[in-house]
């Protein structure tokens, strides 16, 4: 008879919970299992090492591979770090505006969130972007040797600044089959609030088969 009493006992405090304490351990649950989830979001995430668009860049390859490629050379370590490269936006050569102003508005919006570090396309948008200061000048960052080996390939500005480098012939992008249009040029450089310029310039670098 005590143990009929004491389950119902059980049972009715439990209704008697549920009824009034549902409510806040329903939220009280969703904090603990959103808590754990950026928890483990946190602690599997990789930083960032490098954030490169090629726009209008026409290749087989996915950003994906180009990316691989690249850690794999400068000996980037992968467990810690990822490297995102974006192959697919192009502001000329679609038939689509609205894909245009897509990639258009990805582009302006990497550089106001100081998420881009690298960026390529057709050299005629490469200068006209140039009028909002949107390149770092090459100066700063390159040796007097480097200098001197990418002599032919430099894009320099009016005033003499170093915007980029002309990406046509670049060893890298040739054999990813990206800029290979004859009739067009292209050019690359590194974005001016760029927040890993180090590994930026280690990039235009690599692309050129520099040292």
């Amino acid at each position: 008879m005590d143990e009929k009493k004491e389950k119902k006992s059980m049972k009715n405090n439990l209704e008697c919970f549920w009824m009034y304490y549902k409510l806040p351990f329903i939220a009280g649950m969703i904090v603990v299992i959103l808590a754990m989830y950026f928890l483990i979001t946190t602690l599997t995430t990789k930083d960032t090492a490098l954030s490169v668009m090629l726009i209008d860049c026409h290749t087989e390859m996915s950003g994906e591979e180009m990316a691989e490629e690249y850690m794999d050379t400068a000996g980037i370590n992968k467990k810690k770090y990822q490297v995102q490269i974006q192959n697919n936006l192009m502001f000329q050569g679609t038939d689509s505006g609205s894909y245009s102003m897509t990639s258009l508005s990805k582009f302006m919006a990497d550089i106001g969130s100081e998420l881009l570090d690298v960026c390529g396309m057709l050299k005629d948008d490469f200068i006209k972007y140039d009028g909002s200061q949107t390149w770092t000048d090459l100066r700063k960052y390159l040796t007097d040797k480097q200098m001197e080996e990418l002599k032919d390939r430099l894009l320099t500005a009016d005033d003499g600044r170093v915007i980029g480098i002309l990406a046509d012939d670049l060893p890298v992008l040739q054999a990813e089959e990206c800029y290979t249009n004859k009739e067009t040029e292209a050019a690359i450089g590194i974005i001016y609030n760029a927040p890993h310029k180090d590994e930026a310039v280690k990039y235009l670098l690599y692309l050129a088969g520099v040292k």
